[in-house]
């Protein structure tokens, strides 16, 4: 798990209630020393209803507090996982624009066009359906054929190989920076969720030991009650 889960998963495993209501039983029990008078029998009995329906509370806001301590270790996990994810898509992305720009600086960017013959762009592609035209006769070979077009388009086999790789490679970084936006969205989503669940799981995590403390203070009345 990274550290910043763990820093918002903020140390929330069960032992963390059980130091709670062990510091605040023995809060109740030692009392301030005085010693209370007999309560009758309708003081107890308001008393003990009292302490049964505290109980209950406590009982019910533990659980609460067990499932929201549950759910901040879950989101905590996610963040990591997503913290992951994003670093991954980060160095991706480094090495897609490492690579273009490797390839960048290899050549020019662009195929570079030949200087133009001086004549109109109808006439080449005149001269251009007369070189198809003799390589279906027979007059000429493909290379003949294919030395033709590069006159008259201007390219040339090498710069156009290069041209792919450098489109192909664009495309690669583009991509790459597009799934790490999208991993960093999702980092930032996971953060906000964990934060939530460490807060709510601090809340009532710290309601739940109330509440066992209102309970026990009333069932330690009792006690003294009846000596």
């Amino acid at each position: 798990m990274s550290s910043s889960a763990m820093m918002l998963l903020g140390g929330l495993p069960f032992t963390v209630l059980a130091v709670a209501f062990l510091g605040l039983l023995a809060r109740s029990e030692r009392g301030d020393g005085e010693r209370p008078g007999r309560l009758t029998a309708a003081a107890r009995e308001r008393l003990t209803a009292e302490a049964r329906e505290l109980e209950e509370v406590a009982a019910d806001v533990l659980e609460a507090a067990r499932t929201a301590v549950l759910k901040a270790e879950q989101t905590a996990a996610e963040l990591a996982a997503a913290e992951q994810e994003r670093d991954t898509a980060w160095q991706a992305h480094l090495d897609a624009a490492r690579h273009l720009a490797e390839a960048a600086e290899a050549g020019p960017q662009e195929p570079e066009q030949a200087p133009r013959p001086a004549v109109s762009d109808e006439a080449l592609r005149e001269i251009s359906r007369a070189a198809r035209a003799a390589y279906k006769r027979g007059d000429l070979t493909m290379e003949q054929l294919r030395a033709v077009w590069q006159q008259v388009d201007g390219w040339d086999q090498t710069r156009q190989d290069r041209a792919h790789v450098l489109s192909r490679l664009r495309a690669e970084d583009a991509e790459a920076q597009r799934l790490y936006q999208v991993a960093a969205s999702r980092e930032r989503a996971a953060r906000r969720a964990a934060e939530v669940a460490r807060v709510s799981s601090h809340a009532l995590t710290q309601e739940a030991a109330d509440a066992a403390y209102e309970a026990q203070a009333v069932q330690t009345l009792l006690r003294r009650g009846r000596r």
